[in-house]
């Protein structure tokens, strides 16, 4: 069952590749090749080191961000140093970032080590200024997740924090990451 469901993920997201490619182009200066092409992204784009606190314990790691598909996806590949304490291994993740241009915001697909039994690894997410404001509901529970990308123009660095969300309340900083770029 389980293989069966990979093969469905798998034909659900090369569908919706082939039949979506025409709307992700964001600025109408870049339409002519449908390509997604977005100045802040653009400065994750390569390999970083990343100093973080997790839930109150220190981790570091790398994170590599790279276009693929035609320009249409920034794929955003994490892997930590230190084992988490469940299930004992390192933290490691991907996201695909690309953008609805007629919904008008980013979509994010992501993939864990840690499975999807917490979340749907699907979410949306909306640009404000230098950051990206990323929206996860949590299953079951009426949390969502937010996190923010912000970009530092000044250093060129990145800070990535999540907190809960609650009844519209923003919880406590759970997640709270710096990437420096790799020279």
């Amino acid at each position: 069952m389980k293989v069966l469901n990979n093969i469905n993920s798998i034909i659900f997201l090369m569908a919706a590749c082939l039949t979506t490619t025409g709307v992700f182009s964001q600025n109408p200066k870049d339409s002519t090749n449908q390509s997604f092409h977005d100045d802040l992204l653009e400065h994750l784009v390569g390999k970083w080191n990343i100093t973080s606190f997790a839930h109150g314990n220190p981790f570091t790691g790398t994170l590599e961000a790279q276009w693929i598909l035609h320009h249409q996806y920034l794929r955003v590949h994490y892997k930590g140093n230190e084992p988490m304490p469940s299930p004992g291994i390192p933290v490691e993740y991907e996201q695909y970032i690309g953008y609805n241009h007629k919904l008008q915001h980013y979509i994010v697909n992501g993939l864990s080590v840690e499975g999807s039994d917490d979340f749907e690894g699907f979410c949306y997410a909306y640009r404000e200024g230098n950051q990206l404001r990323l929206m996860q509901k949590l299953n079951d529970t009426v949390t969502t997740i937010v996190q923010r990308m912000i970009l530092e123009p000044e250093s060129g660095s990145w800070i990535i924090q999540s907190r809960p969300l609650v009844n519209g309340k923003e919880g406590k900083i759970f997640l709270d990451m710096k990437l420096v770029k790799q020279p």
